[in-house]
């Protein structure tokens, strides 16, 4: 279902897969794969596709949108996190903290 979303969102925006492919940095097999349900994008690759089809990853993954409960509970989630990350104790990685970050910024 992922790769539907994917090929959805593209056809959205008028791109062809080649389109798509330049602005992620990947080969047009690649996204003709994604949209296949071959190969799956990285999280670097859904975070970036989530920026250019302004809408979260969390919309990526299950097609539903966050709904205003989920997204204060991630911006919960990522304020405590951060406090533990300044402090050199986070329950959450950089990469995870990004995540929840574009997220938070994209559902805003």
């Amino acid at each position: 279902m992922l790769g539907e979303r994917i090929g959805l969102m593209r056809r959205r925006m008028g791109w062809s897969q080649a389109e798509l492919a330049k602005r992620l940095q990947v080969s047009p097999s690649a996204v003709g794969m994604y949209e296949q349900g071959r190969r799956e994008p990285s999280l670097a690759g859904m975070v970036t596709m989530s920026r250019i089809f302004g809408v979260s990853v969390d919309f990526l993954l299950t097609g539903k949108p966050m709904t205003p409960q989920d997204s204060q509970a991630l911006r919960q989630a990522v304020e405590r996190n951060m406090a533990g990350f300044e402090q050199n104790r986070a329950g959450l990685t950089k990469e995870e903290l990004a995540v929840l970050f574009t997220a938070v910024l994209t559902e805003a």
